[in-house]
């Protein structure tokens, strides 16, 4: 009787070996379709072309020739509509820090509250986006929607750059 209550165990024991080693492949062949569908949406260009880009007018465009940050910033924001997905996370940090940079380097004609609100929504983002990117694993999706809020974000600074003369000649008629 014993013998065949060992064979009886060990035959158990093969079947719950062979069942979790079967459920241990599956797993590893999700895990595998899972980081091959993230590695192809790493490849896709950010779509932002929905977003028109707000420019600057004549007398904004001269006071921000001098301002360095904010010339660094638009030129991400111009490359930003070319990125790829893995481009945006290779670049955060740079963004990021480009935008820390632009809240301490407001010349005086912009020194206003609406100003300084958008320059911190824009850093809000900027982090938002850096933080995401240090992932393991970061979200494709989560980084094109912070990528399409930086772009808002950055037209919105622009609006009210604009909008800092718009209020002068109003005050000066």
């Amino acid at each position: 009787m014993t013998l065949k209550s060992l064979l009886t165990g060990l035959s158990i024991f093969a079947l719950l070996a062979q069942a979790v080693s079967c459920a241990d492949q599956k797993q590893e062949e999700t895990n595998s379709e899972t980081s091959v569908v993230i590695a192809t949406e790493l490849q896709e260009r950010i779509n932002l072309d929905s977003i028109p880009s707000v420019q600057l007018s004549e007398k904004a465009k001269r006071e921000t020739e001098d301002w360095m940050m904010y010339i660094a910033l638009n030129s991400e924001m111009q490359r930003l509509e070319k990125y790829m997905i893995s481009d945006v996370i290779n670049n955060s940090e740079t963004i990021k820090n480009v935008v820390d940079s632009l809240s301490v380097t407001v010349p005086p004609v912009f020194d206003s509250n609406p100003v300084n609100a958008r320059i911190v929504t824009l850093e809000t983002h900027a982090k938002l986006l850096a933080e995401n990117a240090k992932h393991i694993e970061p979200n494709p999706n989560e980084i094109g929607d912070l990528s399409a809020k930086l772009k808002l974000d950055f037209n919105n600074l622009n609006i009210q750059l604009n909008e800092v003369f718009i209020l002068e000649n109003n005050t000066v008629e």
